[in-house]
Parts: structure tokens; C-alpha cells; sequence
């Protein structure tokens, strides 16, 4: 293998690895699943999804700036968006609390599954990997190095949220506490908001 290759796809690993582990792209699918009673099954569907499309994103934005270069792109603006996605969904959860406190129902309101689903995918496909992308523009040479890019980022990257969110679900499906289940919209909309606000404080 050419020494060049070598280090590009080693390097994208280890971006991929190290920006899965930010806990907005695997945590905010805990959280909601759990509240809307998802099996660990689906839970992992819906940030398979996510964690594709948010890879080809990366490509997507990667190929636009090898035919334009970085004038016309602001990262940091995408990121803003996503966080203002994930902030505004916790808001949401925050409200349907405070529209039940005190009060007992067989069934509460919660926020329609479909929105959920598409908040969360957009939160994640919106906010590219913008670390991994030089790799990209290094590697469009040819056709052959962008395909072995493109392929560590996305197993890795979904390979990684995928391990993240089944390990910590499985790890709150064995752990039942009234507490949680009393306020479990509270402390959704608490995580989300706060993984917001650490994307729009936190440079990464």
C-alpha cells in the first residue's frame, strides 16, 4: 500500500474515532429513545441512519469544496444550525413536561415520533465531520483513494455511534428508577439542550 495512502486512511480513522465520541452524535438518540420506548433495535436504526447520512454529508461538502474551494463554506454555521436543531427539540421536551406536571395519565403527550426521528437525523447530517475532509480533498486524486476514505469514515463513524448507543441503552434498560421515569422529559429535553448549548460553546 502507497505510504500516502497509508497515513491518509489512518488519520481518517482516528478523526472519525475521536468526533463519534462527541456525545451529540450518539447520546441525544439515548435519550430520545428511551423516552419514546424505542427497542434497542430501532434506536440503532434510526442512528445508522443518521450516522450514514452525516458521512455523506462529510463526501457531499468534501466534493463541493474540491470544485470551489473554502470560500463560499462555513462550517461553523452548519454546526450552528445543528445545535440550534438540538436545542430547540430539548425546548420542545421541556414544554411537554411542564404540561403535565402534576398531573397523571395513563398516556402522555409526547412529541410525534416522526419529528423526533427527523430532528435527530438532521441534527447529526447537517453537522459534517469537518476534521475528515481535508483527507477527502488529499485523497480526490483519484477515484480509488476517495472510495477508501470514504469507506473507513463511514465504518468507523457509524461503527462507533452504533457501539456507543447500543452499549449505554442497553446499560439504562437494566437501570429503573421512578425518579427517571417521573421526569424522564425533563432530563430528555436537560440533555439535548445542553448538548446544544456544548456545540455552540465548545469548539470541535
Amino acid at each position: 500500500m502507497d505510504k500516502a495512502l497509508a497515513v491518509t486512511l489512518l488519520s481518517t480513522f482516528t478523526v472519525a474515532l475521536l468526533h463519534t465520541l462527541i456525545p451529540s452524535h450518539w447520546l441525544c438518540f439515548v435519550a430520545v429513545g428511551k423516552t419514546h420506548g424505542w427497542r434497542i433495535r430501532k434506536t440503532l436504526l434510526v442512528t445508522a441512519a443518521a450516522g450514514t447520512l452525516h458521512v455523506l454529508s462529510t463526501v457531499a461538502i468534501g466534493a463541493v469544496l474540491i470544485v470551489i474551494g473554502h470560500r463560499f463554506f462555513d462550517d461553523h454555521l452548519l454546526e450552528r444550525i445543528s445545535a440550534g436543531v438540538l436545542i430547540t427539540l430539548g425546548l420542545v421536551y421541556f414544554i411537554l413536561h411542564l404540561m403535565h406536571a402534576g398531573h397523571h395519565h395513563e398516556k402522555d403527550a409526547v412529541i410525534p415520533e416522526r419529528m423526533a426521528v427527523v430532528s435527530l437525523i438532521l441534527s447529526v447530517t447537517i453537522s459534517p465531520c469537518s476534521a475528515s475532509i481535508p483527507f477527502l480533498v488529499a485523497a480526490s486524486g483519484t477515484v480509488l483513494w476517495v472510495t477508501l476514505v470514504t469507506g473507513v469514515l463511514l465504518v468507523t463513524t457509524v461503527g462507533n455511534m452504533l457501539f456507543l448507543v447500543g452499549l449505554t441503552s442497553l446499560g439504562i434498560e437494566k437501570l429503573q428508577f421512578r425518579f427517571v421515569e417521573q421526569y424522564e422529559k425533563l432530563l430528555v429535553g436537560g440533555v439535548l439542550c445542553a448538548l446544544g448549548a456544548a456545540m455552540l460553546l465548545i469548539p470541535h
